[in-house]
C-alpha cells in the first residue's frame, strides 16, 4: 500500500507542478466534461449582473464618429456605359489590384465639387473609388476624378 502511494505521489507531483494532470481514466474524463457546463453557467451569471450595472447612472462617452473610407486610388482601365461598369487598376506594391465595379443610380461620381457621369470618365484618368462587396460582385459607392487623362 505504501509503495503504491509513493509511486502515485512521485509520478503525480511533477505533472502537477508543470501544469499537466495525471491520467484520470474514463471516469475522470466524464467528470471534466460534466464540469464544462457549470463553467458556462458561471460565465452567464456575470452577464445577468451587467444589465443591473447598466441601470446605474454612469458617465456616458460620446459615440465615436465613423471614419469615412479613404478609398483606393487607381487608374481607369475601362468604362462601359452600356453595362454600367467601371474597371480600375490600383497599384499595391509590386502587384496591381483590378476592381471591376458596377455603377448604380446611388453611385456618386464627382470631378472636384461638380457632379459627373459615367460617360464622362475616360481611360487613363486617376480616380479614387469606394466600393463594397455585394452578392453580384462589387458595387461602386463613389468615384472621385482626381485629374484629367494623360494625352
Amino acid at each position: 500500500m505504501r509503495t503504491r502511494l509513493f509511486w502515485m505521489v512521485a509520478l503525480g507531483l511533477p505533472l502537477l507542478l508543470i501544469g499537466g494532470s495525471p491520467s484520470l481514466g474514463q471516469a475522470g474524463e466524464a467528470e471534466q466534461k460534466a464540469q464544462a457546463p457549470a463553467k458556462a453557467e458561471q460565465a452567464a451569471e456575470p452577464a445577468k449582473e451587467a444589465p443591473e450595472a447598466a441601470k446605474t447612472p454612469e458617465k456616458t462617452e460620446r459615440p465615436v464618429a465613423a471614419k469615412k473610407p479613404a478609398g483606393l486610388v487607381g487608374t481607369v482601365v475601362a468604362v462601359t456605359p452600356g453595362s454600367k461598369t467601371l474597371v480600375v487598376d490600383v497599384p499595391q506594391g509590386k502587384a496591381t489590384l483590378r476592381i471591376g465595379a458596377e455603377v448604380t443610380d446611388r453611385t456618386r461620381i464627382r470631378e472636384g465639387s461638380k457632379k459627373a457621369s459615367l460617360a464622362e470618365l475616360k481611360e487613363g484618368e486617376r480616380v479614387r473609388i469606394n466600393f463594397r462587396r455585394v452578392a453580384t460582385g462589387d458595387e461602386a459607392l463613389s468615384v472621385d476624378i482626381l485629374r484629367a487623362a494623360k494625352s
